[in-house]
């Protein structure tokens, strides 16, 4: 599983060059006001964790960022700049162009080197389409294919992180979900569900869904040649498990399916989003529309957990959820990496610490501070000596984890 471990930020927006953080492997916990820049945190360590940064298209940034794949590490520096344009393009005259520089190193555990590659890019505009910096981790997913013996486990690895996305704080990933455009489209979220597939030749766009509900939809489609049956119920693990939330006698996806043929006889498939259906204890059977808001995130965010197997990246988690769905919802993540913020102290309450060092690194403090006459966002691990009084409040179990941050001033 991908663990992001350090970010390290130079240049980004408002935040103050040389912030840098450290993560656990557990839940990490963003803290801090509205307009700290928790939601911006939380778009940067997606595009990290993905290694795509085309949301920072018309942005200049640099930043360097450590993950670990099982026993291998990965330092990744990436960087984007504006730089001047020396010759006049046409009746025009662009005033800059953009300079891209990416580079990996992947060590073992030892730390001894193991592979490298870099990129430079000094004289390019945003719209080259094959840089790292918008490829993310294919870039070097097809650089490793030469030595895929040595580095089968790393590629596995970074393909399960290339989905985590920020699962939104409303019903944007929702509306992706269903094949709708978000209400602000945005590329830190995921696309609308989309595929399309033909037999011959050969092509697929895959955007937001796990692999293998498109798998079985494909081999329904070619076996039969019928549009696919609904997936869900007994099927699928995770319309399962929001059916046993919802106390309800099954939840089931539909794909929005077009299929044709070509006067060649080839199959062809188009898929956009998912309809949802609710079959109450009743038998009655609702449509995806009729949910309440409530239950419209916590089927999103299951469906955002299937195709999610090492990181989770979720603004407001606990928006319209019922206290016994934030439960189910924790208890889902499991084993991922987790990076959640929330104004509702109730969050706090299923996350477990064990000790002053795991509290230093699950809490990120998110503030704005005025320096030299300009306002900055400072992001930071929480310090030692607070992380030692929240740890002895927690361990005295007397006050609640939102309480203890509160009263010591902490949030």
């Amino acid at each position: 599983m991908v663990k992001l471990k350090r970010l390290k930020i130079h240049q980004y927006r408002n935040v103050r060059p040389g912030t840098e953080l450290h993560f656990d492997d557990g839940v990490n916990l963003v803290l801090g006001q509205n307009g700290a820049g928790k939601t911006t945190l939380l778009g940067l360590i997606s595009a990290a964790s993905r290694s795509a940064f085309i949301e920072l298209a018309n942005e200049e940034f640099e930043i360097e960022y450590d993950l670990q794949c099982d026993d291998n590490f990965i330092r990744a520096k990436a960087s984007h700049r504006r730089q001047p344009n020396p010759v006049p393009t046409g009746m025009f005259t662009v005033e800059h162009l953009w300079s891209d520089d990416y580079s990996v190193e992947i060590s073992d555990a030892t730390g001894q080197p193991l592979h490298s590659l870099a990129f430079n890019n000094p004289s390019e505009s945003t719209s080259r389409s094959t840089t790292p910096l918008v490829l993310g981790w294919s870039f070097i997913v097809a650089a490793l294919m030469g030595r895929v013996d040595s580095f089968l486990g790393v590629i596995n690895d970074l393909l399960t992180g290339a989905s985590a996305f920020r699962f939104d704080e409303s019903l944007d990933c929702f509306a992706a979900a269903t094949g709708r455009p978000p209400v602000l489209e945005s590329p830190a979220l995921p696309k609308p569900a989309r595929m399309a597939w033909r037999q011959q030749p050969f092509s697929q766009e895959i955007n937001y869904v796990p692999g293998s509900f498109w798998l079985k939809i494909i081999n329904e489609f070619f076996r039969t040649g019928e549009r696919p049956a609904s997936l869900g119920g007994a099927d699928e693990d995770f319309a399962k498990r929001v059916a046993q939330i919802l106390r309800v006698s099954e939840v089931s996806l539909e794909p929005n399916v077009q299929s044709w043929q070509n006067t060649k006889g080839e199959k062809s498939l188009l898929i956009e989003g998912f309809t949802f259906w609710v079959t109450r204890v009743d038998g009655t059977r609702i449509h995806h529309d009729l949910l309440s808001y409530g239950q419209k995130r916590l089927l999103a965010f299951f469906f955002y957990l299937a195709q999610n197997p090492s990181i989770v990246i979720a603004d407001e988690l606990v928006n319209g959820l019922h206290h016994r769905w934030i439960e189910a919802c924790m208890t889902a993540i499991g084993e991922r990496q987790a990076f959640l913020t929330s104004q509702n102290p109730l969050l706090f309450e299923y996350v477990r610490f064990e000790s002053i060092e795991q509290v230093q690194s699950a809490f990120i403090t998110c503030k704005t501070e005025i320096i030299d006459g300009a306002e900055q966002l400072v992001w930071q691990n929480m310090p030692r000596e607070d992380a030692i009084s929240f740890f002895r409040g927690y361990e005295a179990d007397i006050e609640s984890v939102g309480d203890i941050l509160i009263n010591r001033g902490l949030w």
